[in-house]
Parts: C-alpha cells; sequence; structure tokens
C-alpha cells in the first residue's frame, strides 16, 4: 500500500460527482486491475503481468490525490466472462467502500466480451460512483467531454471479435494437431508424461508405469475392482489425481485421496495404454459460453500406435471382454436382485449401501455403507442392518401409510404415478435394451471365437466365457418375452394403474420394485435399528 496522503479524504459516497464536482478534489482509492489469459501470452511481453503492474503502478503514483489500495491479478483467465477470482474480490471490495477508482492498462484488461464490458462501463461503475480508467485506449468515465469514452463500445466489439477470432485458430489448431496424432490435452493420461522436450508427444513414466501394469494384470487373472484398488491402498500408493497434483500443476478434487473402483476401471478401459491416442472427445459450447459437451463417437479424432504402449492389445482386448461379461451381470444383480437397493443412503458419508453375505446368516444379506466397505473404519461407520428386516420396516410403513394417509388425490400426485402414460413406453425401452444386449452378445461370442482361433484365447478360457454369455442370453430372452407379455395385456388408463398400486399396498399384496421406485427417494440408515424413510410426495 502507498503512503498516507495528508489531504483531506472527501466523503466519496456523498460527492455530487455527476454535478461537476471536479475530480482534483477527491482523494480516490484506487484498485489495480491485471489481467492476462493463456492466448494473450503470445501477444509478447508488452502484455505480461509484471509489466502492466510496472507501468500502473508507475501512473498512479504520479496522481497528487490517488492512494494505491490494492492490486487484483487475474492470470490465465479468459476475458470473456467475468467469474474471475480476482475480480470478484474487487467487486466486494467496491461494494464495501473500500476503492473508489478502477485502472487498467486498456480496457482488453477488464474484459473482451463487449456485453458485459459495457454492463460494467454504463451501469455498474456508474450505479456505485467508481472511477473507471483504461489509460492505453484513453478512456476516463470521470471526464465527460472526453471522446474516447463514446468509443468504448467500439472497442468493447472490436475486443469481443479478437476473442472469437482467437477461439476459432485455438479450436483449429487443436484439432490439426490431433489430427496429426499430436498430445493437445493439459494433462498426461496416469501412466504416463508429456516428452521433456516435445509437450505434444507422450512418453511412459516409469515411476507409475508398473502401477497400470499391475491393475491389467490382476484383473485378467480374476481379482475385481474393488480389490484392486484395496490392494493399491494397502501399499500406499497415491491415486492418480493426487499424483497428478503432486507432479504438476493440478487441483486435486478428490475427497479421500484414494484408488476407488471407479477409477480401476477407467483405466481398464482408456485405449491410450495400447498406444491410441482418441482426442477431440468434446469441446466448450462457443468462446463465451464455457460449458463442456461430448462429441459424437464419429467427431472423435483416434490416431494409433502414437506413443509407445505400456499394455499389449491381446491383454487389452481380453479385458474389455471380462468387463462386459463381468460388469454387466454384477449391476444387473445388485439392482434387480434386492427390492430397495439403489436408494439407500449412508447419513454420515452420503454414499450408497450395498448388498453383501454375512458369515452365519444363511438366506439372509446385510447391507453395508460402500465407502466402509471399501475403505474401512478409518472413513465410515460399519452401521449394517439385515435385508429381510429393512424390507419389512418399509413395506410395514407403507402399508400403515396407505391405509391411514393416503387416498386418491393425494396418491395421483406422486411423480411416477402422474406419469403412468409413460409406462409403456419405459417397457418398450427395457425390452429394446435387453434385446441390443442380446444382439451384442452374438457380436461377442462371435468375436470370442475369432480370439479362440487365432489362439488368444485357450480352449478352456473360451469355455468359460461361452457358458457365462449363454446363460445370461437365455436370461435377456425370457425377460425380453416377459416385457413383451407385459405389453400386450397393459392397461391403458390411469385410473386403472392407480387402483393396482394402491391395491397392491393396502392388501398387503407383494410390493414390487416399480412400486418402491415410485413412491420413496431414498433411505437413510440411522442404526441397525432405524431408518428414515423420504418418500417422493410432500405428506
Amino acid at each position: 500500500m502507498v503512503g498516507a496522503n495528508n489531504r483531506t479524504m472527501l466523503e466519496f459516497n456523498n460527492d455530487p460527482i455527476y454535478a461537476g464536482v471536479n475530480t482534483e478534489n477527491i482523494l480516490y482509492r484506487v484498485g489495480i486491475y491485471l489481467r492476462l489469459s493463456r492466448d494473450d501470452e503470445g501477444a509478447g511481453d508488452s502484455e505480461s503481468i509484471i509489466n502492466q503492474r510496472e507501468f500502473l503502478s508507475k501512473y498512479v503514483k504520479s496522481q497528487s490525490n490517488w492512494i494505491l489500495v490494492d492490486i487484483y491479478i487475474d492470470d490465465g483467465y479468459t476475458g470473456t466472462n467475468f467469474n474471475r477470482p480476482d475480480f470478484i474480490r474487487m467487486k466486494n471490495d467496491i461494494e464495501s467502500g473500500k476503492i473508489n477508482l478502477v485502472i487498467t492498462k486498456d480496457l482488453s484488461r477488464l474484459g473482451r466480451d463487449y456485453i458485459d464490458t459495457g454492463y460494467y462501463l454504463e451501469k455498474y461503475f456508474p450505479a456505485k460512483r467508481v472511477r473507471y480508467i483504461a489509460v492505453n485506449d484513453g478512456i476516463d468515465t470521470f471526464e465527460k467531454n472526453n471522446g474516447n469514452n463514446d468509443m468504448g463500445a467500439f472497442k468493447s466489439v472490436v475486443n469481443d471479435m479478437y476473442a472469437k477470432d482467437i477461439s476459432k485458430k485455438v479450436r483449429t489448431a487443436k484439432k490439426t494437431k490431433a489430427e496429426k496424432g499430436e498430445f493437445i490435452g493439459a494433462f498426461a493420461p496416469y501412466g504416463y508424461k508429456k516428452h521433456p522436450n516435445d509437450i505434444t508427444k507422450l512418453v511412459i513414466d516409469e515411476e507409475v508405469s508398473d502401477v497400470v501394469r499391475f491393475i491389467f494384470t490382476e484383473y485378467n487373472k480374476g481379482s475385481g475392482l474393488s480389490y484392486i484398488a484395496r490392494r493399491l491402498n494397502e501399499k500406499q500408493i497415491e491415486c492418480p489425481s493426487i499424483y497428478k497434483q503432486r507432479t504438476c500443476k493440478f487441483h486435486c478434487k478428490t475427497l479421500t485421496g484414494l484408488w476407488g473402483h471407479e477409477t480401476v476401471k477407467s483405466i481398464l478401459t482408456n485405449r491410450v495404454y495400447i498406444g491410441e491416442l482418441i482426442q477431440r472427445k468434446g469441446e466448450m459450447v462457443s468462446y463465451k459460453v464455457k460449458k463442456y459437451i461430448q462429441l459424437p463417437k464419429s467427431e472423435h479424432i483416434i490416431k494409433e500406435n502414437a506413443h509407445e504402449a505400456i499394455i499389449s492389445k491381446e491383454e487389452f482386448n481380453l479385458t474389455q471382454s471380462i468387463l462386459k461379461a463381468k460388469m454387466h451381470k454384477t449391476h444387473d444383480r445388485q439392482f434387480t436382485d434386492h427390492l430397495l437397493s439403489g436408494i439407500l443412503y449412508c447419513p454420515r458419508c452420503g454414499n450408497k449401501y450395498r448388498y453383501q453375505k454375512q458369515n452365519g446368516l444363511k438366506d439372509d444379506m446385510v447391507a453395508v455403507c460402500s465407502l466402509y466397505n471399501r475403505y474401512g473404519k478409518e472413513y465410515c461407520s460399519r452401521v449394517a442392518i439385515r435385508e429381510s428386516k429393512l424390507n419389512k420396516a418399509v413395506k410395514d410403513d407403507l402399508k400403515s401409510m396407505a391405509k391411514q394417509k393416503l387416498d386418491n388425490d393425494k396418491i395421483i400426485k406422486l411423480d411416477e404415478v402422474n406419469n403412468i402414460r409413460k409406462e409403456k413406453t419405459k417397457i418398450s425401452k427395457s425390452k429394446f435394451d435387453y434385446e441390443k444386449r442380446i444382439n451384442e452378445i452374438n457380436r461377442i461370442i462371435k468375436s470370442t471365437y475369432e480370439d479362440k482361433v487365432n489362439g488368444v484365447l485357450s480352449s478352456e478360457e473360451f469355455n468359460l466365457m461361452i457358458d457365462d454369455y449363454r446363460r445370461e442370453k437365455e436370461t435377456l430372452i425370457q425377460k425380453a418375452k416377459f416385457l413383451e407379455e407385459q405389453l400386450n395385456s397393459y392397461e391403458n388408463t390411469k385410473e386403472d394403474e392407480l387402483t393396482k398400486i394402491i391395491k397392491s399396498i393396502t392388501n398387503f399384496e407383494n410390493i414390487d420394485k416399480k412400486t418402491i421406485m415410485s413412491l420413496i427417494d431414498k433411505i437413510e440408515i440411522i442404526d441397525s435399528e432405524s431408518i428414515k424413510i423420504y418418500y417422493k410426495f410432500s405428506e
């Protein structure tokens, strides 16, 4: 902060500035604003943060009635939106009266979006009685006869067009690089690092490449995703996000800092490990709308043999075959075999509950917090509840509520029941998904047979996989047939469906998963004896 000035400070909020008071009579509390985006870095040293700071600091010191209060710096932030950390901090200081003059080197440092820049020049700064100066553009909002002020809007449009042009050039350049097989990502995938002399090339990161090999080897030997994650945590191996944060400029968002089954799965399905680069999977909506959208696979840019592989193609293909067989069956079994799966939550950590077997219980399972089950008591408590007890508690509560409180008017408010006419569409979609999976299995069986013929799979591996696929296919055929029968006998009226739901509860008939999902949003497991049910209707 510059030393105190002996001049008496006028109360800024009471100054009739727009009535023509001489600005030399005002003691200004100055905030210098500096900004540099990655796109501006190509403009040379003249736009650097250091240059902006020195230039403006000297300018402020040359004014007798100015006090430098603070310097606000947004380094690496685009000018096409104003959601920048230090710009927001500067606005807070304006609101609190800490500063009453904002100065930038030129108008483009304030922003490049002509609509938002115009808002601050024409509305925000005047409303807050804040003077704004863009030195190189000659703009000073408190000089009424300054012709450069009238050119501010035009300059904002030019700055906006410049940002648009730069955005197009950057997007085109990245696409061209991707088509040439050059790496365009900000961070190298786990197991690789950028070449020290050419950041567009990936080289194997020997520090962690053995971890990637370990994951593929263990999974192909029959280990599960959670088991592999647990082993890595036991070995105290950093998860990819923590490792990335330690080795490069990456802000880690992980809460636990531990390996999880989804992280393991993402590595097992990433084709980068066989030397392929799949880039341009998505892009920002526009240079102004910083929302990332996924692009269709037809627009992805794929380059084979772009870098040295860590995993052989044969090993990778075997992994994908096992994943398809294993993961589909596991998810399907967890969701369909248990009445309340998918809506059980732990109130202590917010994670879902999953079912597992427990010694001593032959015909029953217990629901346990997935975070505890994966990482242990250091991260959550083992609060388990038997499935039979859980199901009975929920059914009894539904029956009791239906008999005492629910009538047609209340039930008709339920989201799911209110959309009952969509049920046919849902059934048709499920039937389509089953048929799609059946066709997929037919293709996998054909591909697996070709792998056997080519010597990729042994006869024992082939027979094991084919038996699993055939059993799954038979089950799917039966399910598709059942849904076909449902569609043929479907009753079209909303009232008939309402009657069925009410009857299934009040007459103590079996309450199925469809009913549960229609009525209940989530269930929290408080302890082994109590639960809290959140229904989808307000009462």
